[in-house]
């Protein structure tokens, strides 16, 4: 039997891929009744309250043959990017377990895709199962078997030299995990009493026990769960860190588009079990890293179009540098330049018959990369800011000078000149969770908004002072005046 590609496995099962929302909407009304709409909504509803048999509840529900397709196909560049990078970490297994398989997209495939391996899939919501089976026998997959089991409340089935899991384990998607001491920083303290508390609350401590219970001395562990928010992550890894469980390579995170949507998660650990008596370090392999800043591309501030020419006239601009840049693809003929501005922020446009029609902006110490990037792309053809960043606020004339959500805007903040605090709060519940929210001046004659909380959120805003009325009101909102 020829191993398929994997988008043809996924066409084999029904499944198809759409470029936005609008249009799967439709094909899903079109295929779906409203009725049956209202029976999954519910046992939606009812899973988020429930436990593990409501969980089941509504996997059985979505396993029907004439819905799987449909529902399953919201998550096809997820199966699309996961399939091949968990197989390549399978060669060379001749068991697999995986854990919390589902209807068996990826379980069967992995079959296929290894032949002489024994494969089995274990999921705790029957309908799936048969879903599953049915598939494997149909396609002529031999090597795959399907047994119910919950890993939350069962001990999991040994003799497997690597165990898969993705997306099962850490089945609490909104918990935000482990937070950081304060607003203030991105460091974690190690309270084993609060990890502990976690790994209960999230469910994740007593799966990762089963797992390690059914797992040989050599054995290896493929998981994928929802960790890419740092909280999430850390708490993730220390779990593993405290039960022998070390990474063979670096975690990474995967990106893919859902719906015409690009999306972040994992990441994807490769594992092996350390001895209670050999370090990871001892082995050569990687330690966990808890760190939670970004890349320098990540920490761009990015507009387009007639979104890019209002922002650019209305910066100040002084050591300005331009040039003409030779490119294909649409690059060529365009003119670079590159400057600094207010607010400690430098910035590099792209343009085009005396217009700016794309730029960028970020700290002033990334105006060496930010340079070579522009002049990279425009060589290639390539756009520097994508055409959305246009329209992400509305009416151009709206757009912010500049907006970041992430952990680099800490760093903006942090290097603000002549930062001058006008109104900050700070909120702590009982938990010890905080939130600070600042708004102020800086040089440049520049307005700034910025937010944060012990979770690893971090947003910053800034306009120029005609405009300050806008955060002046956003603040107002936060801190609950209005």
């Amino acid at each position: 039997m020829s191993v398929p590609t994997i988008e043809r496995h996924l066409a084999q099962w029904g499944l198809r891929r759409w470029p936005d929302d609008a249009s799967y909407d439709a094909w899903q009304r079109r295929e779906l009744t409203m009725d049956y709409l209202r029976q999954l909504r519910r046992a939606a509803e009812r899973r988020r309250d429930g436990g593990p048999d409501a969980d089941a509840a509504f996997y059985d529900l979505a396993a029907s043959p004439d819905a799987l397709p449909v529902l399953h196909s919201q998550r096809y560049g997820y199966y699309r990017t996961l399939a091949p990078a968990v197989a390549n970490a399978l060669k060379g297994a001749s068991r697999v377990l995986d854990v919390g398989c589902g209807v068996g997209i990826l379980t069967t495939w992995y079959a296929a895709r290894f032949p002489d391996a024994v494969v089995l899939g274990l999921d705790r919501s029957s309908q799936s199962l048969d879903a599953a089976r049915r598939f494997a026998r149909t396609s002529g997959i031999e090597n795959v078997q399907f047994q119910h089991g919950d890993a939350e409340r069962q001990a999991l089935p040994e003799g497997f030299d690597t165990v898969v899991a993705t997306q099962a384990l850490f089945q609490s998607e909104t918990d935000p995990g482990l937070p950081s001491r304060d607003w203030s920083t991105f460091e974690r303290d190690r309270d084993a009493h609060r990890q502990q508390r976690l790994e209960q609350r999230t469910g994740i401590g007593a799966c990762l026990d089963r797992v390690v219970r059914a797992l040989p001395p050599s054995g290896r562990v493929v998981f994928f769960e929802k960790a890419a928010h740092a909280g999430r992550r850390v708490l993730f890894q220390r779990a593993l860190a405290a039960r022998g469980l070390a990474p063979v390579e670096t975690p990474t995170l995967l990106t893919f588009v859902e719906l015409g949507e690009a999306v972040e998660e994992g990441p994807l650990f490769v594992l092996r079990r350390a001895s209670s008596r050999t370090s990871p370090a001892a082995l050569g392999l990687p330690a966990f890293d808890e760190d939670v800043t970004q890349d320098d591309e990540q920490a761009i501030h990015r507009c387009a179009g007639r979104a890019a020419a209002c922002v650019y006239a209305r910066l100040p601009k002084d050591d300005v540098r331009s040039e003409i840049v030779d490119g294909g693809g649409g690059g060529g003929g365009a003119r670079f330049e590159t400057g600094r501005t207010g607010g400690g922020l430098c910035y590099a446009g792209v343009m085009r018959h005396g217009v700016c029609e794309e730029l960028i902006l970020g700290a002033q110490a990334l105006r060496p990369f930010m340079t070579e990037m522009v002049k990279r792309e425009l060589r290639a053809g390539r756009a520097v800011a994508f055409p959305s960043a246009s329209t992400e606020h509305g009416a151009p004339e709206e757009t912010p000078v500049f907006e970041h959500h992430g952990p680099a805007a800490e760093r903006v903040w942090r290097e603000l000149p002549e930062r001058a605090v006008v109104r900050e709060q700070t909120d702590e519940e009982a938990d010890g969770r905080q939130r600070h929210i600042e708004y102020g001046r800086c040089a440049g004659n520049f307005r700034y908004l910025y937010w944060a909380n012990t979770y690893d959120q971090r947003q910053i805003v800034m306009v120029e002072d005609d405009r300050r009325a806008l955060l002046e009101e956003y603040y107002a909102e936060s801190v609950g005046e209005r």
